[in-house]
């Protein structure tokens, strides 16, 4: 039924008594008055618009009183689109009270869930009121100097536009005041019980004494509505010691009564408890465990171990990852002794059976076991996970991880776990759980306190705090959170201190390597820190292909060797808070970064650990930032978009630090501060498991008899050769535009090499698995080396689907088969980092006696991923060693290079 008020549209009564629904829409266009009530910078629905809801909710329920009203959260309106208002009012509870609750989400994003920004109690028995307001004012009252008002209001964050700038005079009389209040003329109150910009204006009244701190409506009692429409109204209250309202009464200019409010308390309001502009609490997440079924199981005699029998699995053991028949084989890990050698060698062993397994191309999978990586008793094995994650994201359906809990149990319900469609599982005392992305619980409430999980006090020590996001939240620290006392460390510990001192900052900068345990147990003795942010961290982006042990070292110290021995050297101090800068790469596993995820999950882990043994800790998995020199800073343009077209869009400076603020009331150890744009991870073919709670998919029924024809084999059956090869070629070009991350499919020729095109390791990954998903086949990880061309790739891909090649003479130029093609792809992955600028220079390194992989300082990050044969015969045939990488001694065999790099270089091969 349509409700005819002008902030609720419909209302429905439910089946069997159990209450009314309410439906409503809003947003600025429809309701443009509401862009006056802006608060800490934000534009919020006030407390007297859900008053109002309730008011006439109440109408219908049969109800005359609104008994209670607390706030929850605060409802922001976007500045484009709308939000959805539910209200529920139930059946009466044993008190005869209908409880009721509003709720409110962003309109057109039905994955999101309904945030709760009120509840309460509806009730029968209308209060009279006392209030004579006949005689105006009161005699005897002395009159409030209104001249500026409004502007300080704004200059404590208040910012009330013209709608709500209704306090015409005000009056103090004993401990009561008198006020005023007026709608502008250009506000018709027709169709509200009382409008809420009136009802809000009414409260400024409670602010005029300067000494009473400003803030937000947070809980109603007793609110009765006794007349409607009214314009123009005198009011009376009484504001104690703490800051409540009472015995607020409201009368129009003849003295009759309109409402009353029996107490109003009113909280201080704080930026950091309203939520993040632009990316709100939509943008912090954690992860949770659920229980999957476990009806099936898979044979004992299709799982083998490789390695050790560490935990008693009990299952037959394979001399090597690629031995046997086995569907599965199990490479168990365990991280003893010292946390930080185990967590490099442990990291190094899964690497190398990584490596090997895709190099095998054996079919099956490979599943690693640990005990207690995800709840934080083998930190080594945390680290595991997130180099297996990414090795899952870049080979999907070849790897596995299962979890067993550290107490040595759990053993029993492994044969089931790996038989569950879930690539990430963890076995528990309440079965198989597997990892679920949630949302966390940092709905911005203002009843909670500032920052539940840390307590800024004293000396702050932030790694990595010279530049980039350290700098940042260094300033952000004292800005926001009143840190006076800082000491910023850095390897060069150099940086310009003017102005965090001009904010009134005291600062200390220290040169200190933080991954050195004796340099930084120097560095605690001269200084009393209470307070850690360890943002430091480096990048060396590759594939688990192109990954080498150094590689994988050069990562993890900055991030496991710094993140522990800060733990150790600080465990027995009186820290206050303990905050770790992880990345969404260790929960997600990221293409390309399994050094860096593996580094991130190990930060996770360690928060947890820290959590078990009573010591504060929270860790910050941070999505992409888009500038403040983050990890992203590296990134092309095109990277970015691409990522962003993936559904993880970059996060701003200003709304990074809102989301820290957030994150930090969660009260959880991991916490993931990333924007997913969940319209476009809905449209993805394939949703990961990860995000399988959050992207909800619809059944899409096909019409009977119709598969053959949703396959891309059945579409092409029905095409003859020419249309064939146009439909592939189009298939192989719009993938490659996606994976490069351009909007246009027409930026990729299908005539040129796809490296000429810009791919590198990762985004040929990313290619090659667009791909399988798209057409079903098994296609290499080499793809874009085998078949250099879209041409060449359409060719291919027409020989697997139908096993008849097309004419390769129609699909493939002339100059793709001939000798001047390149005879080697140097560092794919690289982006000249550590100061080499040229492959020439990477020549006169290899050619002074450096070994490729590991001379090279780890930061150069380059890496030799695929050789072409310079034989005529073999062109277009792609070469690897040693699972990808090439030793300068491959470099000096001319039977394997066909020349010298020397001769190389000079024909520009």
């Amino acid at each position: 039924d349509s409700i005819g008020h002008p902030l609720l549209g419909a209302a429905v009564e439910l089946a069997d008594g159990e209450g009314v629904v309410f439906t409503s829409r809003i947003s600025l266009r429809t309701h443009p008055w509401l862009a006056d009530h802006v608060i800490m910078d934000r534009t919020l629905v006030p407390g007297a618009a859900l008053v109002e809801l309730a008011l006439r909710a109440g109408d219908e329920a049969g109800c005359d009183t609104v008994e209670e009203l607390t706030l929850a959260a605060p409802l922001e309106l976007p500045e484009r689109g709308a939000v959805q208002i539910r209200l529920r009012v139930s059946a009466e509870d044993e008190t005869g009270r209908r409880p009721f609750t509003i709720h409110a989400r962003p309109e057109n994003h039905t994955d999101l869930t309904w945030t709760r920004h009120a509840s309460g109690a509806l009730a029968n028995g209308e209060r009279q009121i006392d209030f004579d307001a006949t005689v105006w004012p009161p005699a005897g009252a002395e009159a409030f100097a209104l001249d500026g008002v409004y502007e300080r209001f704004a200059e404590a964050g208040f910012g009330y536009g013209p709608t709500f700038q209704g306090l015409q005079a005000a009056w103090r009389l004993g401990d009561e005041i008198y006020a005023e209040i007026a709608l502008p003329d250009a506000v018709d109150p027709g169709g509200y019980g009382l409008h809420p910009a009136l009802l809000d204006a009414a409260l400024h009244a409670a602010l005029l004494d300067e000494s009473a701190e400003a803030g937000l409506p947070f809980s109603w009692e007793g609110v009765d509505l006794h007349a409607t429409g009214a314009a123009r109204l005198r009011l009376r209250m009484t504001r104690d010691a703490t800051g409540t309202v009472r015995g607020l009464a409201l009368a129009d200019t003849t003295g009759a009564p309109v409402a009353s409010i029996g107490s109003l308390v009113v909280r201080p309001a704080a930026a950091d408890r309203l939520g993040a502009q632009g990316v709100g609490r939509d943008a912090i997440f954690g992860v949770e465990w659920v229980p999957v079924g476990t009806e099936a199981a898979v044979p004992a005699g299709s799982v083998a171990i490789v390695g050790e029998d560490l935990f008693g699995l009990g299952f037959a053991t394979a001399t090597s990852p690629e031995s046997g028949e086995a569907a599965v084989v199990m490479l168990p890990v365990a991280g003893d002794g010292d946390v930080v050698a185990a967590a490099h060698s442990a990291g190094a062993r899964v690497l190398a059976a990584l490596q090997e397994w895709i190099a095998t191309e054996r079919p099956g999978r490979l599943v690693v076991v640990t005990r207690g990586a995800t709840t934080g008793v083998d930190l080594a094995g945390a680290a595991v996970w997130g180099l297996v994650r990414s090795a899952q994201s870049e080979h999907p359906g070849r790897f596995g991880l299962v979890d067993l809990p550290g107490d040595g149990t759990g053993t029993e319900l492994i044969a089931s776990a790996l038989a569950l469609d879930e690539p990430q599982l963890s076995i528990r005392d309440s079965g198989v759980l597997a990892a679920r992305l949630t949302r966390a619980g940092a709905q911005p409430s203002l009843a909670t306190p500032q920052s539940v999980d840390v307590t800024w006090e004293g000396q702050v020590l932030v790694t990595g705090g010279t530049d980039g996001l350290g700098r940042l939240i260094a300033r952000h620290l004292v800005q926001r959170h009143g840190v006076r006392d800082l000491l910023l460390v850095s390897r060069r510990g150099q940086a310009d201190t003017g102005e965090l001192e001009a904010l009134g900052a005291t600062v200390t900068v220290a040169a200190c390597d933080v991954a050195d345990r004796d340099a930084l147990a120097e560095l605690l003795t001269r200084h009393r820190v209470r307070g850690v942010v360890h943002a430091a961290g480096v990048l060396d982006d590759g594939v688990i292909t192109s990954m080498t042990p150094g590689r994988l070292e050069g990562v993890l110290r900055p991030k496991v060797d710094a993140a522990w021995y800060l733990h150790e050297l600080t465990r027995d101090l009186d820290l206050t808070a303990f905050v770790v800068f992880s990345s969404a790469a260790g929960v997600f596993g990221t293409a390309g970064q399994g050094n860096y995820a593996a580094g991130n999950a190990f930060l996770d882990a360690l928060a947890v650990h820290r959590r078990e043994q009573g010591l504060p800790a929270v860790s910050l998995a941070w999505g992409l930032w888009s500038e403040a020199g983050g990890m992203a800073g590296g990134l092309s343009e095109a990277e970015v978009a691409r990522m962003a077209g993936a559904g993880m869009p970059p996060i701003t400076a200003q709304g990074g630090t809102e989301l820290f603020d957030a994150a930090l009331t969660v009260g959880e150890p991991l916490v993931l501060p990333v924007r997913l744009d969940l319209t476009v991870l809905r449209t993805q073919a394939v949703v990961a498991p990860l995000l399988r709670g959050l992207v909800r998919t619809r059944v899409r029924r096909a019409v009977a008899g119709s598969g053959a024809a949703s396959s891309l084999a059945g579409r092409l059956t029905t095409l003859d050769a020419t249309a064939r090869r146009t439909e592939l070629v189009g298939l192989v070009c719009a993938q490659a535009a996606r994976a490069l991350g351009h909007a246009d499919v027409d930026a990729v020729d299908s005539t040129r090499a796809f490296q000429d095109l810009g791919f590198d390791s990762l985004t040929a990954v990313e290619f090659r698995n667009q791909l399988t998903a798209a057409t079903g086949l098994k296609l290499p990880a080499t793809l874009v080396f085998d078949y250099p061309t879209a041409l060449a790739l359409a060719d291919h891909l027409h020989s697997e689907l139908f096993d008849s090649p097309t004419d390769t003479a129609q699909l493939l130029p002339v100059a793709a088969q001939t000798t001047d093609d390149p005879i080697v792809i140097v560092g794919m992955a690289c982006r000249y980092p550590g100061g080499v600028a040229s492959p020439e220079e990477l020549w006169d390194l290899v050619l002074d006696g450096t070994d490729a992989i590991s001379g090279f300082p780890t930061n150069r990050g380059w890496d030799l991923d695929a050789l072409y044969h310079p034989d005529p015969d073999h062109a277009g045939t792609s070469y690897t060693r040693s699972g990808g990488f090439l030793h300068d001694a491959d470099l000096f065999d001319p039977e394997f290079f066909g020349m010298s790099p020397r001769e190389a270089l000079a024909t520009d091969a």
